[in-house]
């Protein structure tokens, strides 16, 4: 993975002048119609698609299990890999589809999903299987937990909470240099074991408790939008892992960045891996800019339309901002001056930025990882397509200290569960891997994120050759 928030949609990506050869994203499949509604359809209700089926949601918003901020996602586009890759349970998921109105209309709502299907992967399901019932089923059993793998992170949250309540009160006391960058890795933690586990509705059983930690580690603690955080990374980068059109993680980076062999090689690219450590720091900056943009301009990230956009979630977002920068700028500067708080603010969010950026960038930008580089089979295939452009590192330990975040394997297979689950579907997955022959990218033990570390720079380095010379 890149930068894992999309930078301002006015230089990058769709409609994007930063280059001239930039390419620009895919449109993912959404509304295919223009202003006249095909039969059927009604103004004012909202509509999603799956496995080419028109379901009317708008009522089903007051009582989804997810919430309303998750089937927003789904409005007006094909939601099939969202709705299959995101319950562990497609039992229960197939009952309640059949109570959601079907919609007859005389075209579709949108382009058929082209890519491959979660449940159509025999992979997948075999390894979906094994968890309900090695780990979730017993889980349940043990100790109540459902077994739709959400919940059971509170102690996670409390840590990540009780860490940054200290951070933030040193960095208003006394800031300076040390406790920007302290604070700093308290608002990285906040991003991956707070609101990136809640966003995708696996902390709590409650969805609505999912959305305030969701907007409270994200728009407060972190200075991110939640919204844009949610289009860009669970409708983008989680459906089309690595793929250099529909991915953001990908696009998004282009052309600061080469990591596809796709992308049109620059004369500075050929120095990306030295000043690539760089330009993470920059990352919280880039998104003060481009969830405005994105959210007030444009209403869509890079390929991704916020159609499910709703007046509350932009209230959210103003609301957030102003919290966020209440604590971070407006309570230390009234206590101690502008001029005593500019380096503390900085540091805060260079050293935060580099940090997050650092630990998601590793997990898909390794030789090997790339769509070009998969078997035909595995191109056809959504579990493996998932599995083989994924690397997971670290332990238990670091699970802890990034949310789940190292096991990105596991965490691409089931997005919408508990990160502390991780450690135990592990097994199960390297497990089936080996028996189907397909290869598992792990870098394990205390040491795996410096293993790792070496893997991407030396795919940053080949990334940086000029494909015309290399041929």
């Amino acid at each position: 993975r890149s930068l894992p928030f999309s930078l301002p949609h006015a230089t990058m990506g769709k409609g994007g002048d930063a280059s001239a050869t930039a390419p620009k994203p895919r449109e993912l499949p959404a509304l295919a119609y223009g202003a006249t509604l095909p039969k059927g359809l009604k103004p004012g209700r909202q509509y999603t698609q799956i496995r080419g089926q028109v379901y009317d949601i708008t009522d089903f918003a007051k009582s989804h299990p997810g919430g309303a901020q998750l089937l927003a996602l789904a409005v007006g586009r094909d939601a099939t890999i969202l709705f299959e890759s995101h319950h562990v349970r497609p039992d229960l998921t197939a009952k309640m589809l059949r109570t959601l109105p079907k919609v007859d209309t005389d075209v579709n709502l949108c382009p058929d999903e082209d890519f491959p299907k979660p449940l159509d992967s025999a992979l997948y399901k075999k390894i979906q299987q094994r968890v309900r019932d090695e780990l979730l089923a017993p889980l349940e059993a043990r100790t109540g937990r459902p077994a739709s793998g959400r919940g059971g992170c509170q102690l996670d949250a409390a840590a990540v909470i009780a860490f940054f309540a200290v951070a933030l009160a040193w960095y208003v006391y006394s800031p300076s240099v040390l406790s920007g960058c302290v604070l700093g890795f308290a608002g990285y933690w906040s991003g991956t074991g707070l609101q990136h586990t809640a966003n995708h509705g696996g902390l709590c059983r409650s969805a609505w408790w999912n959305q305030v930690w969701g907007w409270f580690g994200c728009d407060v603690l972190l200075g991110k939008s939640s919204l844009e955080w949610r289009y860009h990374h669970m409708v983008s980068h989680h459906s089309y892992c690595n793929d250099h059109e529909m991915d953001q993680d990908v696009y998004t980076s282009f052309p600061i960045m080469r990591l596809d062999e796709a992308q049109e090689w620059s004369w500075f690219h050929r120095y990306q891996a030295m000043y690539t450590p760089l330009v993470l720091p920059l990352l919280y900056i880039a998104t003060q800019v481009g969830d405005f943009v994105n959210i007030f301009v444009h209403k869509a990230s890079p390929g991704v339309e916020y159609l499910g956009l709703t007046t509350s979630e932009v209230v959210l977002y103003v609301v957030g901002k102003a919290i966020h920068l209440g604590i971070t700028l407006g309570l230390p500067m009234y206590y101690h001056g502008v001029s005593a708080v500019v380096a503390p603010y900085m540091a805060y969010g260079l050293f935060g930025s580099f940090v997050l950026s650092w630990f998601f960038i590793v997990s898909h930008n390794l030789d090997g990882l790339r769509p070009s580089q998969l078997s035909a089979e595995a191109k056809k295939d959504w579990g493996r397509w998932q599995i083989e452009t994924s690397a997971t590192w670290g332990n238990a330990f670091w699970s802890f200290l990034s949310g789940g975040l190292n096991y990105q394997i596991e965490h691409h297979m089931f997005p919408g569960t508990a990160h502390n689950l991780y450690p135990a579907m592990q097994p199960i997955i390297r497990e089936e891997c080996a028996k189907a022959g397909i290869p598992y990218n792990g870098f394990d033990g205390y040491f795996g994120l410096v293993t790792i570390t070496g893997k991407m720079f030396g795919f940053l380095s080949k990334m940086s050759v000029n494909p015309a010379k290399a041929k």
